[in-house]
């Protein structure tokens, strides 16, 4: 989850992209960028202001009621879990743009939400929740791109491109 102050293009993706003679819409995926570009653009994205909440889930020791879950219903469950570790007004009034998510997706993670603020009497924390399409969207570039820097880290202990925006992580979560 990358948290911005607001959604909109980031001028400083258009020119990496110009600067490393990329097309206008090249799409920046984690693993399917090549190294140099990957060093250029976390290099570029330390200017911009964002902060970071992740979970890294090692499926294989998931137990009790994760084990049986798969696909949508174990993403909520931890969309939900990692949104209810933040303090209620660090979210307060956001936007959530889920990357290619479906309606049903949507719907079934606001009830997740919404149930569990109330059982918790808490604020909810999303003004809206949307699906997004990364191609077009270059703060869900910036996720994947730190979602992708992030599992490297956790699994594989590479800390190069991590680093580079190691101080604007406020949770990293290794579940269970």
């Amino acid at each position: 989850m990358v948290e911005m102050t607001e959604h909109a293009l980031l001028p400083e993706l258009a020119a990496l992209r110009k600067a490393l003679h990329l097309s206008a819409t090249l799409e920046f995926k984690y693993y399917k960028t090549r190294a140099h570009q990957k060093e250029a653009f976390f290099e570029t994205v330390q200017a911009i202001p964002f902060r970071v909440r992740a979970v890294v889930i090692d499926k294989p020791r998931l137990e009790g009621r994760f084990d049986s879950m798969r696909g949508q219903d174990l993403m909520i469950e931890f969309i939900a879990r990692l949104t209810l570790r933040a303090k209620a007004l660090d979210l307060a009034n956001d936007v959530l743009i889920v990357d290619g998510a479906t309606q049903a997706f949507l719907r079934a993670l606001r009830i997740r939400l919404s149930r569990e603020c109330y059982r918790l009497e808490r604020v909810r924390p999303f003004k809206k929740i949307v699906s997004g399409v990364s191609n077009r969207d270059d703060g869900l570039q910036l996720a994947d791109m730190i979602a992708g820097a992030t599992s490297h880290y956790v699994v594989d202990g590479e800390i190069a491109y991590y680093r580079t925006f190691a101080n604007k992580v406020v949770d990293l979560w290794e579940a269970p």
